[in-house]
């Protein structure tokens, strides 16, 4: 969106991909719209929700449920109807700055792109870090922005499991590291998965992968977590969220030991490539893991198992990368500390702003961060148990956000706008952090560096009633 919405304003525009893929989560398997709000969706955003529902036959109505391969086709659908260049399979090697502006960009292909304005528009922040800008990664104390809901929880999520095996370790996916003090700091994030595509659709399906080194014994807290709580159920082990045309999206339950890697994602965002693609991999062999576990392990009850067998990986889907997702969810990068940060005050209760480019209209959620030991970690304790910290569900009304939080200190950087990684805290991000809102963020910043380039004054010198007319005359909607 912010590559259509500059090329709208006239720029020529080259759109980098890291995959082989254009569009993100939606192309990779999160197939619903995660916004309460959804008369506030405007622009361009509003344009692709169009095109969903003609694809589907609705062709006045949006579409709000989609299958990853129909998405990926409408994303490049409207690329193809811009001149915008879309270069695949490319991630950043190496940047090159003059003193507050970036210069170029050398891809890892060996092309070279020179450009007057830049938007990161990842999910991890990299061109930001490689950029020098100032950033946050995990959990603010409270003390920071006296949010009510910042840092270590000290959370009552028990999960009723012993946290130690036969020889007194820890069991898998359980932090050894002592609990912290209620409302202190850390550098946790919120947990990743894989939003796999699955159907019921027997002609359309195929069984769930072995992973390679798997090991039953991974799943050794969900196996005690259905046997101490008689579980009997699919859905209180993991959601299969329906989409359309006999497909569900994959996702967690409230069960703790369900498809998210507790803690899997920790050093993610700071890692080398070489350590992310262990990351990545790690998080492949957990979900896939987790799958061909409860489908086939005898620990397992007989009806949650014959429930889950009725249910495998769409056959049309990813049909390049065995049928799996291309790309992990990362639920959470760096954040930017810019010009503004959003906080959780910003989403509950200040929810005016004068420099507003979009409306965000999701809650405050936030996945499990960190799954530790009730007590100190040793063996003879007795009463131990695994807990889960961090989870959040905090109220928030349709809230205004400013144009400042895309923005870095301009004795940073005058040339950078950031989409997905905003000036935010963890409280305020986990309300940010949805592809409806990224979408109108990104179209806010793509008209924004359409207008920084004509004045040349970089983006802080954009006027704000210019940037805010122009979104509104494409649909954008800004008054609450």
């Amino acid at each position: 969106m912010a590559a259509l919405a500059a090329n709208r304003g006239g720029m020529s525009v080259a759109l980098i991909e890291p995959t082989n893929h254009a569009g993100g989560m939606y192309s990779n398997g999160l197939g619903q719209t995660d916004s309460l709000f959804k008369q506030y969706i405007g622009g361009l955003a509003a344009q692709y929700y169009l095109k969903v529902g003609a694809y589907y036959g609705e062709p006045s109505a949006p579409g709000y449920l989609f299958e990853p391969h129909v998405a990926e086709a409408i994303f490049n659908q409207m690329l193809s109807s811009s001149s915008v260049k879309v270069y695949l399979a490319q991630q950043l090697s190496s940047l090159s700055l003059n003193g507050q502006s970036i210069k170029s960009m050398i891809l890892s292909g060996g092309l070279t792109v020179d450009s007057s304005a830049w938007i990161d528009a990842s999910y991890e922040g990299d061109l930001l870090a490689a950029a020098g800008i100032t950033y946050r990664v995990g959990r603010e104390a409270i003390s920071v922005y006296q949010e009510p809901h910042a840092g270590w929880a000290r959370s009552t999520n028990m999960t009723g499991v012993w946290p130690f095996d036969s020889s007194g370790n820890l069991i898998p996916e359980v932090n050894p590291n002592p609990m912290e003090q209620k409302g202190a700091g850390d550098s946790k994030i919120m947990a990743y998965s894989y939003r796999c595509c699955t159907t019921t659709n027997t002609a359309n399906m195929i069984p769930f992968p072995m992973p390679p080194g798997y090991d039953s014994q991974r799943y050794l807290g969900l196996s005690r977590s259905i046997s101490n709580n008689n579980l009997t159920e699919l859905s209180q082990i993991v959601t299969m969220s329906p989409t359309i045309n006999y497909k569900y999206d994959l996702l967690r339950s409230e069960n703790p030991f369900s498809v998210d890697l507790i803690g899997g994602g920790w050093l993610y965002p700071d890692a080398s490539p070489q350590a992310r693609l262990a990351i990545i991999q790690d998080h492949y062999n957990y979900v896939a893991g987790w799958l061909y576990f409860v489908s086939n392990d005898p620990s397992v009850p007989s009806g949650i198992q014959e429930e889950l067998r009725t249910y495998g990986l769409a056959k049309d889907e990813f049909p390049d990368n065995n049928n799996w997702p291309h790309q992990l969810y990362i639920r959470e990068g760096r954040r930017m500390i810019g010009q503004y940060v959003m906080t959780e005050s910003d989403i509950v209760s200040n929810v005016s702003k004068p420099d507003v480019i979009a409306i965000g209209t999701w809650y405050g959620d936030c996945q499990p961060v960190d799954a530790y030991c009730s007590t100190d970690p040793d063996a003879s304790t007795s009463g131990a148990q695994v807990a889960v910290d961090g989870e959040l569900d905090v109220t928030a009304p349709a809230y205004q956000i400013p144009y400042g939080c895309l923005l870095p200190d301009p004795s940073q950087v005058t040339n950078l706008a950031v989409v997905c990684c905003p000036g935010s805290s963890h409280v305020g991000f986990s309300s940010l952090r949805v592809e409806p809102t990224f979408m109108m963020l990104g179209e806010a910043a793509g008209t924004a560096a359409s207008l920084s380039v004509q004045n040349g004054d970089g983006f802080a010198g954009v006027s704000i009633s210019t940037l805010q007319s122009t979104l509104a005359s494409n649909g954008g909607i800004l008054s609450l």
